[in-house]
């Protein structure tokens, strides 16, 4: 083993056993003064050789080498040596790589500073990560061997070793509830607390509400006379609804409301409802009666929901990522009277139709300006009365609905508008079905 790196830098037995760790079952420390002794053998029986030489200048320098190479051995911590003289022992607590973080009153304080931390959640697993300064970075590129482990992953087995004891939770290296972020070398520790997912179905029985909080186009959420000072400009959401109990009960910091797609303001959500996760971030409690949280959401009787469950992030990004089919009743409105003949032509114009969708006129101000290629699978057309029918709807995600029924001034074609030759608009929407099987 190579001991020159001594030279430089006076690494005590556990972190020059580091920078071999992936050799020999053993701590690093018992590794680092092993290697070291070794080392320290190996050249006093070379020194002990030399000096039954018959002196010469030669001899002379090389005993000298030797004992500038004891001498470093020496001042990493190796005072077993016994041919050293006036050499100064580094303290482990001035080593250039640890210094000093694994010393037990050093590991003691920042255990108690965790646990303090840790007193205010619920959680059952966790995970040590451990935050290096740049010169320790730095240190560690510079003397990189095939065989080391940072720092860090040293840190981390020995502080979570203590925290297994501690708290009797457990370590889980790929979803913990908790990640302890340390800096040892400035004793400072936060927590990075991994939010809680709950996913189900929401049903919008009323028009009215938006899916998410909408802040108040004056104030941009601030709070001012328009909005009475409440920073929206509708009073509640979709959103509001299901995540305030869910905060009340997790103790959450903040949320966020993941929709498999959304439905206007004035549209209902009915069926089995729209899937849905919702995020509450930096939670102190994880676990509640899923239950009881329905029932008090269901009372507000403008949302539902159902088939609440925990979820993982995963969930979201299968919500974004992935888009869905939808069924729709419209409720259309005719300038002119139709015919049974229209409609049933017009369910048989729209089946498996492919419709050129430029973005709608009512949603430009906050959508790209582009041409969207969907599709109509299939469409029921029922009357109500000579200018009514109602229209179910079968077709792509991302269709908008009240634009293939009028048009939109042409940038959607084709429409029922279009189709009938009479000027149609959509006087109410609901979802019926969100085909996410």
């Amino acid at each position: 083993m190579d001991t020159e790196i001594l030279k430089s830098y006076p690494l005590c037995h556990r972190c020059f056993g580091r920078l071999y760790a992936k050799l020999l079952h053993t701590s690093n420390y018992e590794r680092g003064r092993s290697i070291k002794m070794a080392k320290a053998i190996e050249l006093e029986s070379k020194l002990h050789n030399l000096k039954e030489k018959s002196k010469c200048e030669e001899v002379e320098e090389e005993i000298e080498k030797i004992k500038e190479e004891l001498s470093y051995l020496y001042r990493s911590g190796l005072t077993e040596i016994r041919e050293i003289e006036n050499v100064e022992v580094v303290d482990s607590s001035k080593c250039p790589w640890c210094r000093g973080i694994f010393q037990e009153e050093n590991l003691e304080e920042i255990l108690e500073k965790t646990l303090k931390l840790l007193r205010e959640y619920q959680y059952d697993t966790f995970l040590v990560g451990t935050i290096l300064p740049k010169s320790v970075k730095k240190l560690e590129e510079s003397i990189k061997t095939p065989y080391m482990e940072s720092i860090k992953q040293e840190f981390n087995r020995t502080m979570g070793k203590l925290l297994v004891e501690k708290t009797s939770k457990t370590v889980d290296r790929e979803n913990p509830d908790i990640v302890i972020l340390i800096n040892p070398y400035k004793k400072k520790v936060r927590l990075q607390v991994t939010p809680v997912y709950i996913k189900g179905r929401y049903r919008k029985l009323v028009r009215g509400i938006p899916q998410t909080r909408w802040p108040c186009g004056y104030c941009k959420g601030k709070g001012c006379e328009k909005c009475n000072y409440t920073g929206k400009k509708y009073s509640t959401s979709v959103e509001e609804i299901i995540a305030e109990p869910f905060m009340e009960a997790l103790k959450g910091k903040s949320e966020a409301f993941h929709g498999a797609g959304r439905e206007d303001i004035d549209v209902r959500m009915l069926g089995d409802g729209r899937p849905f996760v919702l995020e509450i971030r930096n939670p102190k409690i994880r676990k509640v009666n899923l239950e009881e949280i329905k029932e008090k959401i269901n009372r507000s009787g403008m949302v539902e929901v159902l088939n609440l469950e925990y979820g993982s992030k995963k969930d979201v990004i299968l919500f974004k990522n992935k888009p869905h089919k939808k069924t729709y009743l419209a409720l259309v409105e005719c300038e002119e009277e139709v015919s049974d003949e229209e409609l049933s032509e017009l369910e048989k114009k729209l089946e498996n139709l492919t419709i050129y969708q430029r973005t709608p006129q009512r949603v430009s101000h906050r959508r790209a300006d582009l041409v969207r290629i969907r599709k109509v699978y299939k469409v029921w057309a029922e009357r109500v009365d000579p200018k009514r029918f109602k229209l179910k709807i079968y077709c792509d995600g991302g269709l908008y609905i009240k634009e293939l029924i009028s048009g939109d001034e042409g940038r959607t074609t084709p429409s029922v508008s279009e189709i009938l030759n009479k000027k149609c608009v959509c006087k109410e929407l609901d979802v019926l079905k969100v085909h996410d099987e």
